[in-house]
């Protein structure tokens, strides 16, 4: 049992209007599911920066509804109090023992909902995760007249969302950093659902002629992913969060972008087209 003095069993849940991780407001157009979200309100919505986008989202008590909503309710209890432990501490020295203190029940009883504590660490880590993933789709919603528009919304708001965490958030920074680099199962679930919505971006520009692709849709998303290595990955932004400022991340994503469209065709390509 740890000595470390922690906060009475007692403590009430925070109310729903808490906030909980530094992404900020509702996004204006609400996601219908996980990769299908409602059109634009308007034909040619105003376009905004990653940043602009990002700051368009507020107190979101997200992880407390969808908690409260899920039984059993000492599982929801559980995740509460290590998140609540998370940013007083940090979770590399959260222990299990710390957590039931936290909670008001014994250790065994922690087990009966979570088989370790890394799964623990693992299911909050996800709800941040999917907060990031959020802000970039409202994001490239903003920026929609086109599909290479969309993809640089997409991984600028998807950066945008990264930095918040690590300029406000510094202790869930770590936890992400930590859970991409030793490939945990959130960090799984995350990297396959980025890549299914490049590859949706990649498809229907290939379809209508506005990107070149040299492979598959997927075989370019997963290169696009690597190429925004320094814009995507937590961890590799908690290492680097100094060495670009924002006009450079946002030129980064454009230019990512850019390579993927189909540039007209030059005189000489035509002349030898058309021998």
């Amino acid at each position: 049992m740890s000595s470390r003095p922690l906060a009475p069993a007692t403590r009430p849940v925070p109310p729903a209007t808490d906030p909980i991780g530094p992404l900020a407001r509702h996004a204006r157009t609400e996601l219908a599911a996980a990769h299908h979200f409602a059109a634009p309100p308007s034909p040619r919505p105003v376009r905004l920066s990653s940043v602009e986008a990002a700051d368009n989202l507020c107190a979101n008590p997200r992880l407390y509804g969808a908690l409260r909503r899920a039984p059993p309710e000492n599982a929801a209890r559980i995740l509460l109090e290590t998140e609540r432990l998370l940013r007083i501490y940090g979770h590399r020295k959260i222990t299990v023992a710390d957590i039931a203190d936290a909670c008001g029940f014994s250790a065994a009883n922690v087990y009966r909902y979570f088989s370790s504590r890394r799964a623990i660490l693992d299911a909050l880590a996800s709800h941040y995760l999917q907060e990031t993933e959020r802000a970039a789709l409202d994001c490239e919603i903003c920026n929609s007249d086109s599909a290479r528009d969309r993809l640089s919304g997409f991984l600028s708001g998807l950066n945008t969302a990264l930095i918040i965490l690590v300029d406000r958030e510094p202790r869930v920074s770590e936890l992400l950093a930590d859970a991409t680099a030793e490939q945990w199962p959130c960090y799984t679930h995350h990297d396959a659902r980025l890549i299914r919505h490049i590859t949706r971006i990649l498809a229907a520009a290939s379809a209508s002629g506005e990107f070149r692709l040299v492979g598959d849709a997927g075989q370019e998303a997963r290169r696009v992913k690597a190429a925004a290595c320094a814009l995507v990955e937590p961890d590799v932004i908690l290492s680097r969060r100094d060495r670009y400022d924002a006009a450079t991340r946002e030129a980064v994503s454009r230019l990512i972008a850019a390579a993927l469209s189909n540039q007209s065709v030059s005189p000489s390509r035509a002349s030898r087209h058309a021998d």
